[in-house]
């Protein structure tokens, strides 16, 4: 269900203009507590494979995702702003080698990628940081289209579609950026509608925004874009009024 509107998308880059996180500590051991309300146990100091967390989160809906979501921001506490970050989480998502439970039983060794890891893990977060505040309304008033739209392309799969497959600075990094969050409202608004444009707007927006390769102007401009969708939606609304108004 749910999960599949924070799934992956690759890119392979280790950030380095991230501010420097004091008490990582407080992250993983956060996030320990998080993952164990979705019977995810943690690997000898490790944070478990991201799949395992999206995988259980399958099974609740946005309601009770949020609840337990609004508990770790409050666990985090100050630790949300510097320690929520790529780096931190690629020191957590570290571990050579996982045992991964396939269908039928079956176990088998393998390796697990600490780039994909951290990436998931923070494009999770960021998801729902905003699906569980901001545009939490959105959200709601639109889940189930939006669940349907995502289980068929989830967003970061949108977002790479939509032309995100470099996370590194250039000239071109804002404009190329602006294009694929204001690519991914348009799908939205031709397949759920204005409302639901917005809300994956904000959402994406605010992977952007976690990734933190961008600049404050950039994602101020990204804020806008998405809060006209918002203001056309209210606009809409008071004609729709006036014309009963007139008509009735």
């Amino acid at each position: 269900m749910i999960s599949s509107l924070a799934f992956i998308f690759l890119v392979f880059v280790h950030f380095s203009n991230a501010q420097q996180c004091s008490t990582p500590q407080t992250l993983y051991n956060c996030y320990i507590s998080y993952l164990g309300k979705y019977g995810v146990v943690p690997d000898d100091g490790y944070l478990p494979r991201s799949e395992f967390l999206l995988t259980q989160m399958t099974t609740h809906g946005l309601p009770v995702i949020c609840k337990d979501f609004d508990e770790l921001t409050s666990c985090l506490g100050a630790a949300a702003t510097y320690c929520v970050s790529f780096n931190v989480f690629y020191s957590y998502a570290s571990g050579s080698v996982i045992l991964t439970l396939y269908f039928y039983k079956k176990f088998h060794l393998s390796r697990r990628d600490p780039q994909r890891e951290a990436l998931a893990y923070l494009q999770n977060h960021a998801f729902f940081e905003f699906a569980c505040g901001n545009g939490k309304d959105l959200f709601m008033n639109n889940i189930d289209c939006l669940q349907r739209s995502f289980e068929q392309v989830p967003l970061t799969n949108r977002m790479q579609q939509c032309g995100q497959s470099s996370l590194v600075v250039s000239d071109n990094s804002c404009p190329a950026t602006l294009e694929v969050t204001d690519c991914v409202r348009q799908q939205i608004v031709q397949a759920c509608g204005a409302s639901a444009g917005a809300a994956a707007c904000g959402a994406a927006t605010n992977i952007e925004r976690r990734l933190d390769f961008l600049d404050a102007a950039c994602l101020t401009e990204m804020d806008a874009r998405c809060s006209v969708c918002q203001l056309q939606i209210l606009t809409s609304v008071i004609l729709l009024l006036i014309h009963r108004i007139i008509f009735s």
